[in-house]
């Protein structure tokens, strides 16, 4: 498969999983635990578009461009964990 076919079926998994997830929390009123769970899913998409370029630059062996994946990754989870401190 191509790695960009890999990184938009990545990203649109997300974004449907993580819609799905938003409407049934919407409809749910006792527990908004799928709402706030697809919230997560929407944000962590790009995340794990980011990681797919990643593996598949590493596998092409494409070095500099598998390094930046990597820089733009590590910046995006140290974003996330300040964020959460």
């Amino acid at each position: 498969m191509n790695m960009n076919k890999a990184i938009a079926w990545t990203l649109r998994i997300g974004i449907v999983v993580g819609l799905i997830m938003i409407v049934i929390g919407e409809f749910m009123t006792e527990d908004n635990t799928f709402l706030y769970y697809g919230l997560i899913v929407l944000i962590a998409s790009p995340m794990f578009a980011v990681m797919t370029a990643f593996f598949g630059l590493v596998l092409e062996k494409d070095w500099k461009w598998a390094a930046v994946a990597g820089t733009v990754a590590l910046i995006m989870v140290s974003g996330a964990f300040i964020a959460v401190m």
